[in-house]
């Protein structure tokens, strides 16, 4: 790919003040190729060695000019001192270029000091960075991924949950009535089924934190973190226009292992979310304690592969890419290396990714929600894409994709922001030095 080729010292404008020049600072600044860095290095030393043979011709061509005498005519000595002028400005411009070559070869001395650090920083201190981006980005989006969970579920479920819900509120025991929650008596209270619907769609958002902070603390560490070791390991082995088969790969088999974790997490969460089930520990008897909730999770985390999978490949390859494509252009004047920028980057591939992928999000929803009782005959991906198609019509695959897409495009960039936050301090502050 043309964005990925990697441009080389000479394409940029040395000088001080251009913009050329600053991106420049930035394609190194921001570098974790200690072989590019090494390249940029033996560019700039050629650049050095070129201006100081250009520096010793134009002494040696400034001593050996004939010293002109009172015979020379007016027009030779104008046409000397001009040349003279001209060679001492070319000597001035060659001269500030050689001392901005070894500004910026200290830059990169500077830059491979970090990656050193990088590198002594532990494997463990990877996934932690991202157990901890995931955590924070999971607190303040679950909200809008339970309005997408129960949006998904309204169309063939939702009405049914009003009844459902209001029987299992309202028990005959005497000790119940005084523990019911703030939504059972809005539920209890609302005069049609539209009203107890609004009310079962936007109470307690909060509802499923739990399971939803293993579903994507643990997974999105593994994440991560196998995606880097890939990443690492097979850079080396492709050239830089082939870059994005890396990305995609390694994001692949991040979430491909990460998966494992995510699937029954996610189980747990969604029966917390739906109210099929009451609390996460009743979820997780559900999901883990019988063999039709075991065999339900293994289907779900099939389905889930089809999502997951392309997802963590997607959005990972398009923010490396775009990434990439910003600072090799030295005709963009944006800063692609800052947490601001890695924000906003991190956020158009997560919105891409969950697009893409929203209709498996919904089968996967359906599979996880869906009866497993001993005469039901649960569905797999494939039938519950049918199943869905038939009752509900193709535009059913698109259902809660603003809340989707509206999920993770800020979720993911939180994610990557506070991962790389966390990294940058273990720099700062030498934890491993």
């Amino acid at each position: 790919m043309a964005g990925l080729t990697q441009p080389k010292v000479q394409d940029f404008d040395l000088l001080e003040g251009t913009a050329s020049n600053k991106k420049l600072k930035q394609l190194i600044g921001s570098s974790l190729d200690e072989r590019r860095l090494e390249d940029f290095n033996a560019q700039l030393d050629g650049i050095i060695e070129a201006k100081k043979k250009s520096r010793q011709e134009a002494a040696s061509a400034s001593s050996s000019a004939p010293q002109s005498t009172s015979s020379t005519s007016d027009t030779e000595s104008t046409t000397t001192s001009s040349s003279t002028a001209t060679t001492a400005e070319t000597a001035a411009i060659d001269e500030d270029e050689m001392e901005k070559a070894q500004l910026l070869q200290g830059q990169i001395q500077a830059r491979e000091k970090i990656l050193a650090k990088l590198e002594a920083q532990p494997y463990w201190f990877n996934y932690l960075a991202a157990f901890c981006g995931s955590v924070a980005s999971t607190l303040v989006m679950h909200p809008l991924d339970t309005i997408k969970t129960r949006l998904q579920l309204q169309k063939g479920k939702m009405s049914d949950n009003v009844e459902e819900y209001d029987n299992n509120s309202i028990q005959s025991d005497s000790n119940v009535s005084s523990n019911k929650t703030d939504i059972a008596v809005a539920v209890e209270e609302a005069t049609t089924t539209e009203e107890a619907e609004e009310i079962l769609l936007w109470g307690n958002l909060y509802e499923g934190l739990t399971g939803n902070i293993w579903k994507e603390g643990p997974p999105s560490a593994l994440y991560l973190g196998v995606y880097e070791s890939v990443k690492y390991t097979l850079v080396p082995k492709f050239s830089a226009a082939n870059l994005l088969l890396v990305y995609l790969i390694a994001g692949a088999a991040g979430e491909l292992v990460g998966s494992t974790v995510r699937a029954p997490a996610e189980a747990v969460k969604s029966l917390v979310q739906s109210r099929s089930a009451d609390t996460a520990l009743q979820a997780a008897q559900r999901v883990l304690g019988t063999a039709e909730g075991r065999a339900n999770t293994v289907r779900a985390w099939s389905s889930s592969l089809w999502r997951d999978v392309p997802f963590g490949a997607i959005q990972l390859a398009i923010f490396e890419v775009v990434k990439a494509y910003i600072l090799n252009n030295p005709d963009i004047d944006f800063d692609s290396s800052t947490l601001m920028s890695e924000a906003i980057i991190g956020a158009f591939a997560g919105g891409c990714g969950a697009l893409i992928t929203n209709p498996t999000d919904v089968i996967t929803t359906r599979i996880i929600t869906q009866s497993t009782g001993e005469n039901d005959n649960p569905l797999g991906v494939v039938g519950m894409g049918k199943k869905i198609y038939q009752d509900e019509g193709p535009g059913a695959f698109f259902t809660g994709w603003q809340a989707r897409v509206g999920y993770w495009a800020p979720a993911i960039s939180i994610f990557l922001t506070c991962y790389c936050s966390v990294r940058q301090a273990g720099i700062r502050y030498d934890f491993f030095s």
